[in-house]
């Protein structure tokens, strides 16, 4: 009886199949035929002008792809800015006497392993307001790239980034007649975690869009020692140390390509720093009044619009704005950036 139960189940199941098979299809009309025929002759000719998108990077937010093992990277940057004004605790611009700066900046990078690579930065400063001039180095940084995630058609690149800041900059024993431009550094080590994101999405086949995310937090590891005018403040005789506030950095960069070698790029730049507090004597300014050192907390959102030209896949010139659109307790700058990247 069970064997029969299943044979005539097994018939029934395949007479059902055979009518479905059996129902007319639908009938598409020449109009209708005409028109997917048409969208495929379009998306043909789409799919023939698409590319490989090349990108040198925006010029602010970094990159989550980790350079190859066994290959380098290496990009210079030149600077021109012009402070023209403070933000004050309301956000109010205030204007001050122009101060100039010309930083070239020298980034290194090269891949030690598959998920391991690391980036040497170093600058240099040129700084004058009115007839006060000063050249310093900066403070140097070494970072590195742990990839943890590699991009795919559905997957975005994640770079995880640990470095060291080393207070090669001038900071301490400033010159009283140069209103503090020839400060060039914190003093201080600080360690510095982020991490990266990067995405290319290609909502527009022929102007993909590559999205880069980066969070940063700078931790200083230990107070700073000052003596006389100091990059914190301070004056004749001043002497104690400064704790130095912590400091967090977002970024967000988006790149179009307008054709392969041509893209639009721009970076909105948020920072944030915890107050700086101080302990000692601060000493007195040259107008005999005690001095002040350290800072309240501040912060600073700046936009940074470029065009690249990419010379090919390994890389290219990219240069732009630099401007800030409001702030508190900072500086109100406007700036140029000129910037070249290549891949060996």
């Amino acid at each position: 009886l069970c064997t029969m139960k299943k044979t005539l189940l097994a018939t029934t199941i395949a007479i059902q199949t055979a009518l479905c098979a059996q129902e007319p299809q639908e009938i598409k009309t020449p109009a209708q035929i005409q028109a997917e025929l048409d969208q495929a002759q379009r998306d043909f000719e789409t799919a023939k002008k698409m590319f490989i998108p090349w990108y040198t990077g925006p010029l602010i937010t970094s990159s989550a792809s980790n350079v190859p093992p066994g290959n380098w990277v290496i990009q210079p940057y030149l600077f021109l800015l012009l402070d023209y004004a403070q933000y004050d605790d309301n956000r109010k611009s205030v204007n001050i006497t122009d101060i100039w700066t010309i930083e070239p900046l020298f980034l290194l990078q090269t891949g030690i392993t598959d998920w391991l690579d690391i980036t040497g930065i170093a600058e240099g400063i040129f700084r004058w307001q009115g007839n006060q001039k000063a050249q310093e180095v900066g403070d140097t940084s070494i970072t590195f790239g742990i990839q943890l995630l590699k991009q795919t058609p559905y997957v975005p690149s994640l770079r995880l980034t640990i470095g060291e800041s080393f207070p090669t900059g001038r900071y301490q024993k400033l010159d009283p007649d140069k209103g503090g431009i020839d400060a060039s550094g914190s003093g201080a080590f600080a360690t510095v975690v982020g991490m990266n994101f990067n995405k290319i999405y290609w909502d527009i086949p022929l102007h993909p869009v590559s999205l880069r995310l980066v969070a940063n937090y700078s931790i200083p590891n230990h107070q700073v020692e000052v003596k006389n005018f100091n990059a914190y403040g301070g004056g004749f005789n001043a002497k104690g140390d400064v704790c130095v506030g912590q400091t967090f950095n977002a970024d967000l960069g988006v790149e179009v390509s307008l054709t392969q070698q041509w893209v639009f790029a721009i970076d909105l730049a948020y920072t944030v720093s915890r107050e700086t507090s101080f302990k000692g004597n601060p000493g007195l300014t040259p107008l005999g009044i005690p001095a002040s050192v350290g800072g309240p907390i501040s912060d600073q959102f700046s936009i940074a619009p470029a065009i690249e030209y990419n010379i090919s896949e390994k890389g290219g010139f990219i240069g732009g704005v630099w401007f800030t659109a409001t702030g508190r307790n900072s500086t109100n700058f406007v700036g140029l950036i000129l910037s070249f990247t290549w891949l060996f």
